[in-house]
């Protein structure tokens, strides 16, 4: 059976995508910052679903921890096929603003970790699929978030330079979510008011990502795209 790594696997994007990989038969390896109520649901629910599913605690600020991961998984998994690099912060600083712990931890998140797992996947696995999740943002130049801002930028730069290079072995693709969750803490309304600003009016949901993630499983001619799944926002 194939397995998926899944980053920032228990909440959000990541336990949305990870579950979804768990329904059409992908083992699990779930990698999670810090053991709780929210891994242990997810991975229940995966390992429910007839596969296995193996957490993994890990900071992946920690750029030793980043770089170590692969190797951890490929100890306990053969066949791994997919890695989806789902894991960021999103801190609303702007550059003045932005302090240098934000800067350190959101560059290492967001930018330096998916950058060491996409070189140890290729070195350690080297076929299959990686999936890099940006943000409409990236099309845009708002400064309101600036670290992540450019972490995210320089994320889907990567994934064009990977792309490029690995495309024989591996296909590296990016999804970059338009108005789909509303900001953790947001207030009940906020995806209604905010979809006033997309041109389709409407706000997206979990299962718009779900089906770009199937589109790049599925169509092999795929490499080196952003799909934006955002109702025209960035445009």
């Amino acid at each position: 059976m194939p397995t998926a790594i899944v980053t920032g696997g228990a909440i959000r994007i990541g336990r949305a995508m990870a579950l979804h990989l768990a329904g059409k038969g992908f083992d699990i390896a779930l990698l999670y910052h810090s053991s709780g109520t929210d891994s242990e649901t997810t991975i229940e629910e995966a390992r429910a679903q007839g596969v296995r599913c193996q957490g993994y605690a890990g900071d992946l600020r920690s750029p030793e921890e980043a770089e170590s991961f692969i190797g951890k998984v490929l100890k306990n998994f053969d066949d791994v096929e997919l890695l989806v690099n789902s894991a960021a912060n999103f801190i609303q600083e702007n550059v003045e603003e932005t302090g240098l712990k934000t800067l350190v931890d959101t560059l290492n998140l967001n930018l330096m970790a998916p950058y060491l797992l996409m070189r140890e996947y290729k070195r350690k696995v080297n076929k299959g699929l990686i999936v890099n999740i940006l943000d409409e943002r990236v099309a845009k130049t708002v400064p309101t978030f600036a670290a992540y801002s450019v972490s995210k930028v320089g994320l889907k730069h990567l994934t064009e330079l990977a792309a490029v290079e690995w495309g024989k072995s591996v296909r590296v693709n990016g999804i970059a979510p338009g108005l789909i969750l509303p900001p953790q803490g947001g207030p009940p309304d906020y995806l209604e008011k905010a979809a006033k600003k997309v041109p389709t009016g409407t706000h997206g949901s979990m299962e718009d990502l779900l089906k770009a993630l199937d589109y790049l499983m599925e169509n092999t001619f795929v490499n080196g795209e952003t799909l934006f799944v955002d109702g025209g926002a960035s445009l």
